[in-house]
């Protein structure tokens, strides 16, 4: 979803830097970042261990094939100057992204800044149809779960029976139970009602079907590149 928009000054930092559950990031014409909020000022790399991002590019922290991703959308902000917004998942959970194009003359050169912030329920910004959702997730506390557990906990989100869901992955209800009983041992749940209430409260729920299904795809070549 692209939009019009004021160009990032210098001073907009201070201001982001004071929005709580705001995270923030400012990136230059390569891409290497230059300024973090404090929400960002460590975040887990490749191999799970915090790295200073300080300097760093996309492709330093996390997969080639994500970083890839991400920066089709930062230099598309930079040649048009026009903001972008997409949803995507992020450390588990349903965040929106706004990059903005930074102040050329402010700042000396191009660049771009990224906000991003919690979007778990199931509400949508006006206009959200159009707003797209990016295949290649960070997974953090569901990267245990297999392509076929992620799928079926979307369906328990959105509150299919077993029988149902059985009929959509074209598998046995024996089989969908066996899913959902390695969902509780992984996720630390123990009831139905608990996998829904996890699943509705990092957003799963509010991707649809065909946008969940991109998501585990994307999942699946971002654990091939880590391997």
């Amino acid at each position: 979803m692209k939009r019009l928009c004021r160009a990032i000054r210098p001073d907009d930092f201070e201001l982001f830097a004071q929005i709580p559950g705001i995270a923030a990031v400012a990136r230059d014409e390569d891409l290497r970042l230059f300024w973090s909020s404090p929400l960002c000022k460590l975040v887990p790399g490749k191999g799970g261990v915090p790295v200073e991002l300080m300097g760093t590019l996309l492709e330093d922290v996390i997969t080639e094939v994500a970083a890839d991703e991400r920066n089709v959308v930062h230099r598309r902000v930079m040649e048009t100057g026009q903001a972008e917004s997409h949803y995507r998942l992020s450390l588990g959970a349903r965040v929106l992204c706004t990059v903005y194009p930074l102040d050329e003359e402010a700042f000396g050169h191009r660049g771009i800044f990224a906000v991003v912030m919690d979007a778990p329920t199931s509400s949508r910004l006006l206009g959200d149809r159009e707003v797209p959702v990016l295949s290649t997730p960070n997974l953090h506390e569901l990267s245990s779960l297999s392509s076929r557990e992620l799928e079926v906990l979307y369906f328990v989100a959105m509150g299919l029976y077993t029988h149902e869901i059985a009929e959509r992955i074209s598998r046995a209800d024996k089989t969908v139970e066996h899913h959902i009983n390695a969902l509780h041992g992984k996720l630390g749940t123990h009831s139905r009602a608990q996998l829904v209430r996890f699943a509705s409260e990092r957003g799963i729920h509010s991707f649809s079907e065909g946008e969940w299904a991109s998501i585990v795809a994307g999942a699946r070549l971002v654990r091939k590149e880590a391997v």
